[in-house]
């Protein structure tokens, strides 16, 4: 006989599902709400929030209980925060470039409301 057996208590996964059907409907939900907010900061923060905090706690909730990482070995769990710190990385050493507005061959626009004069580009015909 083995002794070894790796047997778990499966979670209520109606429970689960139905915890992220809610979620979903309060990250849908709560930028439509924000937009009688007048105080700008507010409305930022409160889109933020419904998106990327409900985000995470959705995406914390599917790597626990469906990916099973609640019960893995801490070795699994160490792998997934170096990921986590490698695609930090990768975001921090790439976003200066990215998220610079001004510069040579530029065409993003910061504000949206102004209308930047356009530089004619045009090549002369030879």
């Amino acid at each position: 006989m083995n002794k070894n057996t790796d047997e778990h208590k499966h979670p209520d996964y109606k429970k689960i599902y139905y915890s992220l059907l809610i979620l979903l409907v309060i990250s849908i939900w709560g930028p439509v709400f924000a937009l009688n907010i007048d105080n700008r900061t507010m409305l930022v923060g409160t889109v933020l929030l419904t998106a990327f905090g409900v985000g995470l706690i959705k995406a914390t909730m599917v790597v626990a209980w469906f990916m099973h990482l609640d019960i893995e070995v801490k070795v699994v769990r160490r792998l997934l925060a170096v990921c986590i710190a490698f695609l930090i990385l990768l975001f921090a050493g790439v976003a200066p470039e990215v998220l610079c507005f001004d510069g040579e061959n530029r065409d993003a626009d910061p504000d949206p409301i102004y209308e930047y004069p356009k530089k004619d580009i045009t090549k002369p015909a030879h």
